[in-house]
């Protein structure tokens, strides 16, 4: 379901994520844990199909997150840790705006 090899993200000079591998399969249930800087968001971000890969091979369920991001982000459901609900909006509402912003009916 999730395939990295090498995986690695810059942000000019800097190397957020060096070269890491992970292997998901159907069923599995995962998380990143580590210190401030460790690259657990930039990770998450390229798994999520929102932040190009710098490098390395990335797949999410098959698919190349660089080709077929709204595909990616329209299967798949990550719980980043801070909360970004709008509090003057119902749960519905809520999840109808955030469901519109990748192309969710």
């Amino acid at each position: 379901m999730i395939l990295a090899r090498g995986l690695r993200k810059q942000f000019g000079g800097f190397e957020a994520v060096k070269g890491i591998d992970v292997d998901v399969r159907r069923g599995e249930a995962f998380g990143f844990l580590g210190p401030n800087g460790a690259g657990k968001s930039s990770t998450m971000r390229m798994i999520a199909a929102v932040s190009p890969v710098s490098g390395g091979e990335l797949r999410i369920l098959g698919l190349d997150p660089a080709v077929d991001g709204p595909s990616i982000r329209a299967r798949i459901g990550v719980c980043p840790q801070e909360d970004t609900l709008d509090t003057e909006l119902t749960v519905r509402d809520n999840l109808y705006v955030y469901g519109r912003y990748f192309g969710l009916p």
